[in-house]
């Protein structure tokens, strides 16, 4: 009888273990927080997921245009492009600072893709 309570037991631990194993990897898949862009308009991404490029640029009779500036108000390195694709150099951001694509109107340099993680 005891032998039958300790198994019951250990079945439900093992349960309750892989559950929130389970539940916890959703977390690991996102940032925390939120992405704040501005110039050009402004826009914000909430929890975005860890390894994602997020097409940022708006297009524009003169062509593709992004955001200025960058606030990472995530628990996440992000790392933002001026190029398509989050491909080639990137500039990192890390959580809590913001990063300003060009300080002067020539050349405008924007933010048109961003990485997360």
């Amino acid at each position: 009888m005891k032998m039958r309570r300790n198994a019951g037991r250990t079945l439900a631990m093992g349960a309750m273990a892989a559950s929130l194993l389970i539940l916890g990897t959703g977390a690991a898949n996102a940032a925390t927080g939120t992405l704040e862009f501005s110039g050009n308009g402004e826009r914000t991404l909430t929890n975005p997921t860890d390894g994602a490029c997020y097409k940022l640029a708006k297009s524009s009779p003169t062509g593709s245009r992004g955001y200025k500036t960058i606030t990472n108000h995530t628990n996440k390195k992000v790392t933002w492009y001026t190029t398509d694709n989050c491909q080639g150099d990137g500039s990192a951001v890390a959580p809590g600072e913001t990063s300003e694509a060009s300080g002067t109107w020539w050349p405008f340099v924007s933010i048109r893709y961003v990485k997360i993680g």
